[in-house]
């Protein structure tokens, strides 16, 4: 028979057990929550960038037209201002993190990238023949697509 210095030795380990488990578990549960706020943040953070991107999409989308017009116009007069303006408004979209989609005549066509204003018969089947004007995006976001036409097998 046990003596009851032993039996108290005994519920003493189980209980210290018993504590040493708790406290493991707590802190498991400790570093998951701090893990899932770290996450939030980050996500956060995330969503406030394409956020903010995407709110300038809208400007950019109004702004490119424009782009577009002094390009024609730069390329059939030689003033220099115009170019100068063509140039300034480039580098305006770069700062502002927008890349310039344009897909030269015999990659394949994207649908995420561009757009197909006409097909022509032809081969290879899916392959870009002309690019009308170039598309735009930011990191993930499209703002207009390239505008091609594209050959068709018959």
């Amino acid at each position: 028979m046990k003596s009851k210095k032993t039996i108290a030795d005994d519920n003493h380990q189980v209980l210290i057990k018993s504590l040493q488990d708790q406290i493991s578990s707590l802190d498991e549960n400790w570093k998951r929550a701090l893990a899932d706020y770290q996450n939030l943040v980050k996500r956060v953070e995330a969503d406030k960038k394409d956020f903010v991107q995407f709110a300038n999409m809208n400007l950019l989308a109004k702004l490119i037209p424009v782009l577009d017009i002094l390009k024609l116009a730069a390329q059939h007069s030689q003033d220099s201002g115009i170019k100068m303006a063509v140039s300034q408004f480039r580098d305006v979209l770069s700062s502002e993190n927008v890349q310039e989609i344009l897909p030269a005549p015999g990659d394949s066509f994207n649908h995420q990238f561009h757009e197909c204003l006409e097909t022509l018969p032809g081969e290879p089947d899916n392959t870009i023949v002309e690019v009308t004007s170039a598309g735009y995006k930011i990191d993930k976001f499209i703002i207009r697509p390239a505008r091609v036409k594209v050959y068709k097998k018959v």
